[in-house]
């Protein structure tokens, strides 16, 4: 069985109908880009990316300040889309090939400071962000940046007056890249 909705039509009632008359079972959502629906580009992402203020570098909240004021003047979608672009630069540096600097000098894999690690990499712009992807051994060992994956969050959070609901569309967790890790 399928059915359309559209998304400005789903709220707690619709919700509510969907379970009454489905129950427990999975449901697929597939999301059909209206023509209108304006995306970020890939281009876009990186020159927000770029906004971060290296030279307030102790203190993170200023650092990420421009970044998260310029998401915070953005569409709620583009808030969203940075968040899965975000997810998906972390999930494609989630490889056992790029965890092997830390784990050759921890003697282990710390998974926070792994994730936190690849958004020190993300952060730190395009062309170095292609150069580790392109080859793992440049990945850093001594350098992260966990307040670049709560930019979404603060943004949104500015814009409504409340926390988001999101679910990444790439798992962006240590091992959540299940191909890379042979899982």
């Amino acid at each position: 069985m399928q059915f359309t909705i559209k998304s400005k039509d789903l709220n707690q009632a619709a919700i509510k109908a969907i379970q009454d008359r489905f129950g427990d079972a999975n449901l697929v959502i597939n999301v059909a880009q209206e023509s209108n629906l304006d995306s970020l580009t890939e281009e876009q992402c990186w020159r927000l990316i770029d906004l971060l203020d290296w030279d307030a570098s102790d203190d993170d909240d200023r650092v990420i300040a421009p970044l998260v004021k310029e998401l915070a003047n953005e569409n709620i979608s583009h808030i969203y889309q940075f968040a899965d672009w975000l997810a998906q630069k972390l999930w494609l540096l989630d490889t056992p090939a790029h965890a092997e600097n830390l784990i050759k000098q921890d003697g282990f894999l710390s998974v926070d400071d792994f994730l936190y690690a690849r958004c020190a990499v993300v952060a730190n712009g395009k062309v170095y962000f292609d150069s580790v992807l392109k080859n793992p051994t440049r990945f850093p060992t001594t350098v992260t940046f966990l307040p670049l994956l709560h930019t979404p969050l603060i943004a949104y959070q500015q814009k409504k007056g409340e926390e988001i609901v999101y679910v990444p569309l790439y798992n962006y967790e240590t091992y959540g890249n299940k191909t890379a890790w042979g899982r």
